[in-house]
Parts: structure tokens; C-alpha cells; sequence
């Protein structure tokens, strides 16, 4: 561990100075002793006192150095060193009248040979005839780092200040402890593989032994990131947070509401489907719920959608209505005149909102300029269309509840095609990162991958819980798919290799179905069991 070697005079000349140094035992207080010799020249008595019981109660206070220095090299104007080994305490040099340059060299074998594990260079004026005193500190020669937090598993959703403990070592493994100065500094760097921002340090660069840095947890989504050290000629080292997710639960005014689902909205706010209450509601980062009653009684609001339009859309299921409203609560809704009892919806990005007519079995279309609603039927009778979601090949896809398929059209007149899945009861539907459509099973209890180039389906991953009937799915900042268990009272994960985590919740009887991602990366879900909104920061 780096201490500072201490040299020190009693007569004429004083030499402070520092260097690693380890463990319980005291390291070597240096003095010397000047004579007058010559008019033009000093002779110097450095007297060393290596490790021992006596230095350690000394009324000097000696420093420490590394535990391992076997011999000390004193070098006067770049000259022939000379080298004092222990337990040989004491050393007699020659310095010049004038400008001298003292260089000083710890290693951990005798006659300077092994590792340098600590150095100091100082220039004084030497004056002939007087007491003359010089000061320098040894600085510790870092071979290696260490890095550690004090929190490594920070409650996600909280925000925390953590220490970072970083240590340079020298060749010997010994942990330099100042003071003094690095002869580089060590750099400190936040590696955050997915930019989530919510780690900041308090310093960037350690000079010294001294230095101290926190790190600054905003207790925003973050899967995994690092503080990583580094140092000039020095191995990097790093040390990783992985915050423990937590639940999080919202009370809706209106009693026995039924959220259903739920988007983020362009205001940075969530809004989600109250299918009972009959209202859409809005739920602030902070918690704070505000709902918008429906103009019709007995509306059945359920999918909804944030549109290109800066309106957030939702289906009237009961109602038989398409409808948008506008961050500040006006609602317009376009009847679809018929009873299609659309469900889930999608803005194509092309000045369309496209639904799913659960009783009509057909595609509803709207324009989000004016209506003028159309449909496309689904080839097989009573399929009840569900979900729906579109693709990189610019199609739309729904999937078929009842009959276990999945369908695709391109466009309004155009052909509907039909693939069968090796599935039950696909339920909500979303393009994944990888290009292929991820769907929740209800009642096989599974997620399912399908491939729109080859129109097939070509994986099925179990939810770790049997009969957990997973339902709302969405696309986590994390490239991994997040869906909900509706009996498990769970949040799962799947990434795009079909690794499945479940996320239990410490409540029970949510009902959770549908979910959506925050700007901020958080997990928003409905919890219609408990009549309630729900978020998981992780």
C-alpha cells in the first residue's frame, strides 16, 4: 500500500518524501546529516529507518512505504546513484554547493535491482555553511488498479449517490495510499451500452491517492453499466450496477374502471383505456392520474395508440367507434357503423390508423385526417381478429384469436393471406428489433416469433410460469421484448435468442395486460385487478 517514506535531518538537512506501503508495520523514516567538507561541496548522512517497532511510536510521525522496499537509490545531478540496503540505516553521500537535483528510487530487491515501486525527484539551492532543508514526495508507481462500489444492485426508480473506491498498486501488489501524485492520472469513465444517461460521476480523473469520485444513480431504466478506471500503461478495470427492478403502483380515481391498455403519448405522459370507466387516462411520470370521460355512455374503450398526428387514438369496442384525443382532452370518434367491436389499432405511418374488428372479423380503416372509415375482411369466418402490428415489408398483420393464424394484407383492396401457427391463442402482436413479429399465446402460456419474409412462424418460447396466459407486449429501450403474465401477476422478458425473465410483482390479483415503454425506458402496465396502473423500473 503506498505510504510516504519520510526523510528527515536532525541537524542540517531534511529529505521528505513518500512511497508505497502496506499492511500494519511502519516503514522507514530516513534522516541526514550535513558536515561542512569542502567550500563547494556538502557531504549528506541519510540515515534510514527501515520497519520497525521503534519508528512506529517515534515522535516524528514517519510515514509509510511499501512493505516490500528492500533498497533506496540516492542520485545528486543525474550522477551515479548510490544505494542503501536494509537493515543498513544509514548513507553518506557528496552534494554540491548550489542547485543540486536529489533523485530518490525505492525497489524490492537490494543494490536497486527488481521492481521500482517508488520515485521522487526534487531541486534545491544548497547554501555552503548553513542548514539547508529539502522536501519531496515519493510517489508510488502504479502496476495495476482496483475498482469497487459501494452499491453494486441499486433500487431501481431511486435515485443514490455511491462511492467509487479505485486503488493503484505497484509491481508488488502493494496499495499506494498517498499522499502525493500519480505519475499519470487514473481516468474514470461511465461504459453504458445502451446511453440510458442515468449514471453521471463526480469527477472524471483521480490525481492522486487522495482523489475520492461518487457516482450519481438517477434511478432511471438501466439494465447494466459500468465505471470503468483507466490509467497510462495500466490494465483497465472496471466495476458494474445492475439496479434490482422495482414495481411501482397508481391508483385510479374512478373505482372498478378495468384499465385496459395503455401507449405513451406525445406529451411524455401514459395514457391508457379505462374499458369499464368508460374514460381515457392520462398518468404523469410522477404518478399523477387525470381521466377524460368518454362523450357516450357505455363505450368499452380499449387498444390505443400514439399517432403521427400528435393525437393519441384508442378503439371503442362497445361503441363501434374509432376515436382520437388530444393531449389537452378534446375527443373526436369516427363510427365504423357496423358492430366490428374493434380492439387494437396501429397509425401505418402513412395518414391511416388501422384496427382490429374483433366481431367483424375484417381490418378497420380510418383516415386520421377525416374518417371515412373501411374494412377488409379476414378470409376465415370468426376468427376474431386481435392484435395487429405492421413490418419492415410495410404490410399489416393481425392475429387471429380463434382460429390460431396469422393474417396480412398490404393494403385497402388488396389480397388478405392467411398462415397457420403451431400456437394457441395469439393474443397481442409487435415488430420486434430483429425484423420478425413477436406475439404473446394466452393460453399456451408462450411467446411466439414470426417471419414476415418466409410468412411463417419460426419460434415458441414457454414463459417460465405454466399457465401464466401472457398478453400486452412491447419493445424495451433494451432490444428485448417485455410482455405481460395476466395470471401470474408477472412481467416477462425475451430477448430476440429466446431468453426468457420473469419479473414477479409483490402484489397479487393484478391482472395485468396491456404495457407499453416511457420515454424514459420504464415499463407502464395496466392492472385491471386492482384497478390500477402499474410501472417496473429496471
Amino acid at each position: 500500500m503506498k505510504a510516504y517514506a519520510h526523510f528527515a535531518t536532525t541537524l542540517v538537512l531534511t529529505l521528505l518524501a513518500g512511497c508505497a506501503g502496506g499492511g500494519s508495520s511502519p516503514a522507514p523514516a530516513v534522516s541526514a546529516q550535513q558536515s561542512h567538507t569542502a567550500a563547494k561541496s556538502a557531504q549528506v548522512t541519510f540515515t534510514m529507518h527501515w520497519n520497525s517497532a521503534t519508528t512506529a511510536s517515534s515522535a516524528r510521525a514517519p510515514k509509510f512505504i511499501s512493505p516490500s522496499a528492500l533498497s533506496v537509490s540516492v542520485t545528486v545531478n543525474g550522477g551515479t546513484p548510490s544505494y542503501l540496503n536494509a537493515p543498513v540505516t544509514t548513507l553518506t553521500i557528496v552534494a554540491p554547493v548550489g542547485n543540486d537535483t536529489f533523485a530518490f528510487q525505492t525497489y524490492d530487491e537490494t543494490n536497486g535491482q527488481g521492481n521500482v515501486l517508488g520515485r521522487a525527484s526534487v531541486t534545491e539551492n544548497i547554501v555552503d555553511g548553513a542548514a539547508n532543508v529539502v522536501s519531496a514526495v515519493i510517489n508510488g508507481i502504479p502496476a495495476s488498479l482496483t475498482i469497487g462500489l459501494e452499491v453494486v444492485r441499486p433500487l431501481a426508480g431511486t435515485s443514490m449517490f455511491i462511492p467509487v473506491f479505485v486503488s493503484a498498486l505497484d509491481a508488488d501488489g502493494n496499495v499506494i495510499v498517498g499522499p502525493g501524485y500519480y505519475a499519470a492520472p487514473i481516468n474514470l469513465a461511465i461504459n453504458d451500452p445502451t446511453n440510458t444517461g442515468t449514471l453521471s460521476l463526480s469527477a472524471t480523473s483521480l490525481q492522486g491517492p487522495a482523489s475520492t469520485a461518487t457516482v450519481y444513480y438517477n434511478g432511471g431504466t438501466l439494465v447494466s453499466a459500468s465505471v470503468v478506471a483507466s490509467m497510462t500503461g495500466v490494465p483497465s478495470v472496471s466495476a458494474t450496477i445492475t439496479p434490482t427492478p422495482a414495481f411501482y403502483s397508481f391508483s385510479i380515481p374512478t373505482m372498478s374502471s378495468n384499465p385496459e391498455y395503455i401507449a405513451a403519448g406525445p406529451d411524455g405522459n401514459m395514457w391508457f383505456t379505462e374499458y369499464n370507466g368508460n374514460n381515457i387516462g392520462r398518468i404523469t411520470p410522477a404518478g399523477v392520474v387525470h381521466e377524460f370521460p368518454l362523450p357516450e355512455a357505455g363505450s368499452g374503450p380499449a387498444g390505443i395508440t400514439a399517432g403521427s398526428d400528435g393525437r393519441i387514438w384508442f378503439t371503442e369496442q362497445l361503441g363501434n367507434n374509432i376515436a382520437a384525443i388530444t393531449t389537452t382532452g378534446s375527443i373526436e370518434e369516427y363510427s365504423l357503423g357496423d358492430h366490428d367491436g374493434p380492439q387494437s389499432l396501429i397509425d401505418r405511418l402513412d395518414g391511416t390508423i388501422w384496427a382490429t374488428g374483433y366481431n367483424g372479423n375484417d381490418f378497420d380503416v380510418v383516415q386520421m385526417c377525416c374518417g371515412n372509415p373501411q374494412s377488409v375482411t379476414v378470409p376465415t369466418p370468426s376468427s376474431h381478429p386481435l392484435g395487429i402490428a405492421t413490418a419492415s415489408d410495410n404490410n399489416v398483420y393481425i392475429t387471429e384469436f380463434a382460429t390460431n393464424k396469422i393474417a396480412r394484407v398490404s393494403n385497402l383492396g388488396g389480397a388478405v393471406y392467411e398462415a397457420a401457427l403451431g400456437s394457441v391463442g395469439p393474443y397481442l402482436i409487435v415488430r420486434g428489433p430483429d425484423g420478425n413479429l413477436w406475439f404473446t399465446e394466452y393460453y399456451a402460456s408462450k411467446i411466439g416469433q414470426f417471419s414476415p419474409s418466409s410468412f411463417s412462424q419460426i419460434g415458441e418460447f414457454p414463459t417460465l410460469t405454466p399457465n401464466a396466459t401472457p398478453a400486452g407486449i412491447a419493445v424495451g429501450v433494451d432490444g428485448a421484448l417485455w410482455f405481460t403474465e395476466n395470471t401470474a401477476d408477472k412481467i416477462g422478458r425475451i430477448t430476440t435468442t429466446g431468453a426468457v425473465t420473469e419479473y414477479a410483482s409483490p402484489v397479487r390479483g393484478l391482472q395485468l395486460n396491456g404495457i407499453a415503454v416511457a420515454p424514459n425506458g420504464s415499463l407502464w402496465f395496466t392492472e385491471a385487478g386492482v384497478n390500477k396502473i402499474g410501472e417496473l423500473v429496471y
